[in-house]
């Protein structure tokens, strides 16, 4: 800062000037903001633009582009660029006329080891050479030269007409008003932004641009260069569309009906309730078009031939063919008016062999404990099926009805006694099937009757039980029963009681034989009792209006087996086996929900109005759990 009393010059934060102690004004020095006047110069003038930024969330940022910036610097960089070519123009212009040869150089933005070489030596690296197509179209501006190379200073004589440059006897540039076809024209005073398009306007390209060197009349070599490019590039483009052309285009054109024609289609369909494939094989029209592996033929119709083959016709004859799929091959020919047979392509497709149904009924798995020494097994197959257990034929067993298959099977004490079955359907493969049926082994014998059931629906709620043990074993019954006789144990081992059944549904009945030095015999025998519906709904009650009791007595009622009548919709099916529901038996807008298993005869179906008989049996999912013993749907 300036002393004003001395003026003599001091730093601008001193508060007093360091040579005659003058107070120093702190606003001239900081200005009203505080700052240094000179800070505030360097200080943007524009503020860059600020993005507002909105996440999913609702928050809100504030950020700056450094785009924006980038654009600023460059537009700023451009400009000083063009003020520094004008401002060299100037002084070139201004040593001109003091009488001083210009340096003929111009401002560069790339770097250039040749610039240190004069114009005189190497024009190309210091000034810019003007487009020849301007040259052509004489739109030259009028101060742009000619520069003749070292090879011409010797033996250059000066003319008068150099005075008017100014130069002297060593001449550089010569008038453009007598060109030499030897030499390039420059433009080292004017931007050359006057001649060159906007994308071309670069140092790079400016240094680069070359005046062929022609007589006058003919035109530039590179523009020459240009149209033979040119020419090239418009016949190789043509070439290759030619080629394409003939290649892909003609050909599909003109042989595509021809490559459909031999090409058919297969479609799964079914014919007679039974899997089959449509074979559709293109034709001329009326052709007649036989299928060597068929034996059969058929006429082209429509554009095509067309046959329905049942997929059974190529394993009928397989006794033993296990596979799940099969591969078949067609080899169809046309039949010419000669009477030629000209064979097509073949047909291949691949079919699936289906497996003999079979299904199990009783018992409800393939393995099962038993007690007594005949079993009876119940599954349904096809009918008009060939039945084999354990290697014998059985297939008279089938009924011709709905295939339902009865076999009592002999269990012997032993363990495991594996049932084979063996089923083989009309246009299916071979299914086969195991049944294990374990007999805990015995050192006393002790078997039941055959005929025994596994089913009671008495009245009375009892049923005659009849077995047989070693003579002289001592029976004992340790379920719930009535009136047992061992008269003729002693004798022929046989016994009998009343079994006693005292809740509804599986009732376990169990015996043992005992016998000095053997180990105990162990046999039970489950019963499922149900009473006829007469003796059943006479104890029902209304669950509608005891709900709330059930609700808050559940292990009671299901200890008393308190059976009740359920009327309402099955809104949904939880599981089918066993089948398994949730049943509304309020309303729309008052719903109560009871959870029901079905032990009836009857399948629901969801959406359906049914009123059951069922015995309580426990709580699911917060609501009560019954069996279903009779179905009705009145």
């Amino acid at each position: 800062m300036k002393c004003p009393n001395c003026g003599k010059w001091n730093q601008a934060n001193l508060p007093h000037c360091r040579y005659c102690g003058v107070e120093l004004p702190v606003e001239s020095a900081y200005g009203q903001r505080g700052v240094p006047a000179w800070q505030l110069e360097l200080e943007d003038k524009v503020r860059a633009k600020s993005y507002i930024r909105v996440d999913e969330d609702g928050e809100i940022e504030n950020t700056v582009d450094p785009r924006d910036k980038l654009a600023g610097d460059m537009a700023e960089l451009k400009k000083r660029k063009l003020e520094g070519e004008q401002k060299q123009r100037q002084l070139r212009q201004e040593a001109a006329r003091r009488g001083m040869a210009p340096s003929g150089r111009t401002v560069r933005t790339t770097s250039n080891r040749s610039t240190f070489f004069s114009a005189y030596d190497n024009p190309e690296t210091t000034l810019r050479p003007v487009a020849p197509e301007l040259v052509e179209e004489s739109r030259v501006e009028p101060d742009a030269r000619q520069v003749y190379p070292a090879k011409y200073r010797a033996s250059y004589t000066p003319q008068p007409e150099d005075e008017v440059y100014g130069y002297g006897n060593a001449r550089r540039i010569v008038n453009i008003q007598k060109p030499s076809d030897d030499e390039n024209i420059y433009d080292g005073y004017h931007d050359t932004s006057a001649y060159l398009p906007a994308y071309a306007n670069q140092d790079e390209y400016e240094n680069s641009l070359r005046m062929r060197q022609a007589s006058p009349g003919r035109k530039p070599r590179r523009y020459r260069g240009r149209r033979i490019l040119r020419f090239l590039a418009i016949a190789g483009c043509l070439g290759l569309s030619a080629w394409l052309i003939l290649s892909f285009v003609l050909p599909r054109f003109f042989f595509n009906n021809d490559s459909e024609k031999r090409v058919a289609t297969v479609t799964p369909t079914i014919r007679n309730d039974l899997a089959a494939h449509t074979i559709a094989i293109p034709g001329e029209e009326g052709q007649r078009i036989t299928i060597r592996e068929l034996r059969t033929s058929g006429i082209v119709t429509g554009g095509v031939a067309t046959f329905d083959v049942q997929d059974h016709v190529w394993y009928d004859d397989y006794d033993d063919y296990l596979q799940d799929t099969m591969t078949v091959t067609l080899t169809p020919y046309v039949i010419t008016d000669s009477g030629k047979q000209k064979p097509l392509e073949p047909v291949r497709y691949e079919i699936d062999i289906p497996l003999s149904p079979i299904e199990l009924s009783k018992p409800d798995g393939t393995y099962k404990e038993v007690s007594t020494a005949m079993y009876n097994i119940v599954f349904y197959v096809r009918s008009g099926s060939s039945v084999t257990i354990n290697g014998e034929d059985y297939s008279d067993l089938v009924n011709t009805d709905d295939g339902k298959v009865s076999y009592n099977a002999t269990v012997q004490p032993i363990g495991n006694n594996d049932i084979n079955i063996v089923v083989r359907s009309q246009y299916c493969r071979e299914n086969t099937m195991k049944i294990t049926l374990y007999r805990e082994k015995q050192e006393i014998p002790l078997d039941l009757a055959s005929d025994i059931g596994t089913t009671s629906s008495a009245p009375s709620g009892m049923m005659t039980v009849r077995g047989t043990t070693l003579p002289g074993a001592i029976v004992r019954v340790l379920s719930p029963y009535v009136d047992l006789d061992i008269t003729n144990t002693d004798l022929d081992g046989s016994f009998s009681f009343n079994a006693k059944f005292d809740t509804i549904g599986n009732n376990t009945i169990v015996i043992t034989a005992d016998y000095p030095g053997k180990a105990t015999t162990r046999v039970e025998h489950v019963v499922y009792y149900v009473p006829n519906i007469d003796v059943y709904s006479r104890k029902a009650w209304d669950i509608k209006t005891q709900y709330t009791d059930l609700m808050d007595n559940m292990s009671l009622r299901k200890a008393n087996s308190q059976i009740y009548v359920c009327k309402g919709v099955i809104t949904s099916i939880d599981t089918t086996k066993p089948q398994r529901a949730y049943m509304n038996i309020g309303t729309e807008d008052s719903p109560k929900m009871i959870y029901v298993e079905n032990s009836s005869r009857t399948t629901w179906e969801a959406g359906k109005y049914y009123r059951l008989y069922a015995d309580a049996y426990g709580m699911y999912d917060s609501i009560p759990w019954l069996i279903t013993r009779y179905t009705y749907t009145d």
